[in-house]
């Protein structure tokens, strides 16, 4: 028997044990190169209780099936993503609404707002990765508990947390005309447009953070180059994501007000869990236009999955 495989897209040269760890998929661009069953190790240790593993999934090429695909993979994941962001998300919350309630006023909903989104970008990318960890792993068909997820995401929290800085520096940075004094309305919405170029082709930094080797102050770079081709696509996508989760808070917020819930801090800590939990898909439809461009693009094992770095 042949000591190596050739990945029928890559053509990359594979051994049995990487074929083993990958369930059969290429590493490099997770190109089926043989059916799980067929490198299973005997004598490994099972992934699960049982050894149970996940069946393959494929990412749909459209928007609207990475959508229903995101929700797939929600549904399934359900207790580990609520876990994983309801440990960083609640307390946040609780501490945020008790400050509003405590120290400005409650009855402005963009106190807490803006509170919560300083305290999200130092904190958010702890469940973040640990969230890209979990996904990657459930596409390569291994689950994964809580608490290796965690770990991965406490792990990578100062990597993604530089990545997100580097990327935010230069996304202001070309919307420096828009803070200019004396600009007619008109002229000073045009200068958003740079920042706004720049988020759609940053906004797969933290996929790149977590799964690659890619140098901190390059994973912008490699964003931009996994997001080619696919931008309008990745816009689309994330307007209808967007108006999917603005109707979920409408019902939320509706259903928490009827029942009288928002009059005090931990009630409305609740409800903003409940939203930020919600609102992982977004991040899954994300991973999901990431996933597309490794296993479409890519043709040489340039970059390395960083989670080999901290397996699960």
């Amino acid at each position: 028997m042949s000591r190596y495989w050739e990945c029928p897209a890559c053509r990359a040269l594979l051994t049995r044990e990487r074929l083993e760890a990958a369930a059969g998929a290429c590493p490099y661009c997770d190109a089926r190169v043989g059916e799980p069953a067929d490198f299973a190790d005997p004598h490994a240790p099972p992934d699960h209780a049982g050894g149970a593993r996940f069946a393959p999934f494929a990412v749909p090429a459209t928007g609207l099936g990475k959508i229903f695909a995101s929700f797939r993979l929600f549904a399934e994941q359900f207790a580990v993503i609520a876990g994983l962001t309801a440990m960083i998300a609640l307390p946040s919350n609780i501490v945020v609404e008790t400050i509003v309630a405590r120290e400005l006023d409650a009855n402005d909903p963009l106190a807490a707002l803006r509170l919560k989104v300083v305290v999200d970008k130092f904190f958010g990318p702890i469940h973040a990765a640990a969230v890209i960890a979990l996904l990657a792993a459930r596409m390569e068909g291994r689950p994964t508990s809580f608490l290796d997820a965690a770990r991965v995401g406490l792990q990578l929290w100062p990597r993604v947390l530089g990545a997100r800085i580097v990327a935010t520096v230069f996304i202001l940075a070309a919307c420096f005309g828009f803070l200019l004094p004396g600009l007619p309305p008109g002229l000073r919405a045009l200068m958003l447009i740079p920042g706004i170029v720049l988020t759609v082709r940053y906004c797969l930094v933290d996929e790149v953070a977590v799964l690659e080797s890619t140098p901190l102050l390059s994973s912008r770079l490699r964003s931009a180059e996994l997001v080619a081709g696919r931008a309008w696509a990745i816009i689309a996508t994330s307007i209808a994501s967007f108006a999917l989760i603005a109707a979920v808070s409408i019902l939320v917020g509706r259903l928490a007000s009827d029942a009288e819930l928002l009059d005090s801090p931990l009630p409305r800590a609740l409800c903003d869990t409940v939203l930020d939990v919600f609102s992982v898909f977004f991040s899954i439809v994300l991973f999901l236009f990431y996933q597309e461009a490794r296993s479409g693009r890519e043709h040489a094992p340039a970059f390395k999955p960083s989670l080999e770095e901290h397996p699960l």
